[in-house]
């Protein structure tokens, strides 16, 4: 169904679907979660050696790839990202 609604260039949908703090919150969690799939995806074969990495459970790194949002916390993708050997950088600016 077309409702005529799409979402201006350089926003996310996340900002359709939740309140701005809430949707800035998700928006950095789907780009940790992005970006810490394709470095294990990468890096190895199975889900049970990226979790043996991590310190995790095979389980939780199948949520990690099925997008599961709301089983991670930005605190917990960088502590994750940080045991695979990644820096994370964040640069803040002023709102639209």
């Amino acid at each position: 169904m077309d409702d005529g609604h799409t979402t201006p260039a350089g926003q996310s949908v996340f900002h359709d679907l939740f309140e701005p703090e809430k949707a800035a919150n998700r928006l950095i969690r789907a780009q940790l979660m992005h970006q810490l799939t394709k470095i294990l995806q990468a890096r190895f074969s199975t889900q049970s050696e990226a979790a043996e990495l991590l310190g995790v459970s095979q389980a939780r790194i199948s949520d990690l790839y099925r997008g599961k949002i709301g089983q991670f916390t930005v605190d917990m993708l960088i502590n994750l990202l940080a045991k695979a050997g990644q820096q994370v950088e964040v640069i803040t600016k002023a709102a639209a």
